[in-house]
Formats: C-alpha cells, sequence, structure tokens
C-alpha cells in the first residue's frame, strides 16, 4: 500500500514538472513581472473596466489580479504549466477574484485570441514567431498588444517604456543581471 502511495505521489509530481518544463519550452520560463511595471503598462494602454485583457503564459496570476481589482477588467489566463495553473486558482481565489477572473489550464497557440481588448505577453522571442500569423488573422482591429522584455519582432512598437531593473539574485548570483527593461506597446491595425 505505501508503495502504490509514492507511486502516486511521484507520478503527480512528474506530471507537474513536465508540464512546468515543457510551457517554458514552447513559451517562456516563468519570471514574475513586477508589479509597478504591470500597473504602468496598464496606465500607459489606457486600460479600461470591462474590457477583456489576455494574459498569455498567466504565471502565478499576477497580471489577471491587477487587471480585475485595480482596472476593473474582465481578465482570463492561459497557462499551460499545471503548476502554476493551480497556484493562480489559489491566488485568484485567496484575492476573491474568481468572478472576475478566469484561468485556463491550455496551450494558448491553441486558443482563440479574438475577443481580446488587450493582451498581455512576457514570452521569448521564439514564442512571438508562432505568434505571428495568430495575432494577424485572429486579433480585432484595435487590440492593443504589451509585450514585457522582448518586442514582438513582426509588428513595429508604438511605444516603448523603458525601466530600470535591479536584476535577480539568488544565493549571492546573478540570474537576471541589473539593466534596462523595456516594456512594448502595439496596436492591431
Amino acid at each position: 500500500m505505501m508503495s502504490f502511495i509514492i507511486l502516486i505521489i511521484a507520478l503527480i509530481v512528474i506530471f507537474l514538472l513536465a508540464t512546468t518544463v515543457y510551457a517554458a519550452i514552447i513559451a517562456a520560463p516563468f519570471v514574475g513581472t513586477p508589479k509597478e511595471y504591470i500597473r504602468k503598462a496598464f496606465q500607459f494602454c489606457g486600460l479600461k473596466a470591462g474590457e477583456k485583457l489576455y494574459d498569455l503564459g498567466s504565471g502565478e496570476g499576477r497580471v489577471l489580479i491587477i487587471a480585475a481589482r485595480e482596472f476593473g477588467a474582465e481578465a482570463c489566463g492561459f497557462e499551460f504549466s499545471y503548476l502554476l495553473y493551480l497556484i493562480s486558482k489559489i491566488n485568484i481565489f485567496l484575492h476573491c477574484l474568481s468572478r472576475q477572473i478566469e484561468i485556463r489550464w491550455c496551450d494558448f497557440y491553441k486558443e482563440n485570441l479574438s475577443e481580446a481588448d488587450v493582451i498581455f505577453c512576457y514570452l521569448t522571442p521564439k514564442a512571438f514567431k508562432k505568434l505571428a500569423e495568430k495575432f494577424s488573422q485572429e486579433l480585432k482591429e484595435g487590440t492593443r498588444i504589451i509585450t514585457f522584455s522582448s518586442p514582438l519582432n513582426f509588428w513595429e512598437p508604438e511605444h516603448e517604456i523603458e525601466f530600470q531593473d535591479k536584476g535577480l539574485k539568488i544565493f549571492g548570483k546573478y540570474l537576471i543581471k541589473p539593466g534596462p527593461t523595456k516594456i512594448f506597446f502595439y496596436t492591431k491595425k
């Protein structure tokens, strides 16, 4: 009986790790966007109450929570890592925002994005290449796109905001070195 329980726990851990690694490979590894950058981006793009915000690769849900709580947006997150999906569900519940925020455990490349008014992405340039055709075909005219750290590379940004990032230090070593970080803004034409 004990070996069966250990096997079940091991399979669950393997599943959680596998979906997290796969998400990192197809889109981006999880690195949370600083909250002050999210707020500035939403202020700059004019996110309004009632607008639909989609977060592609929504991580632990901080973008969704800020969009819903502080800006009144209808927020929807797409996350492939089952571990981050569960963490998002818990965060959204703890912030009492379960009615305002939808979180989907899915591959956002396969989801319909046509209802979005604003899309937030913190992804790799490799992931953006896969989104070029999808954005051109699915997004309605006037949809605003916010990218953090990397530009889309298939559209010219209308605006850029630069922040002086403090970096990310763990055990005395920088995983992400201090330096300028940018947020890029686009509008589907």
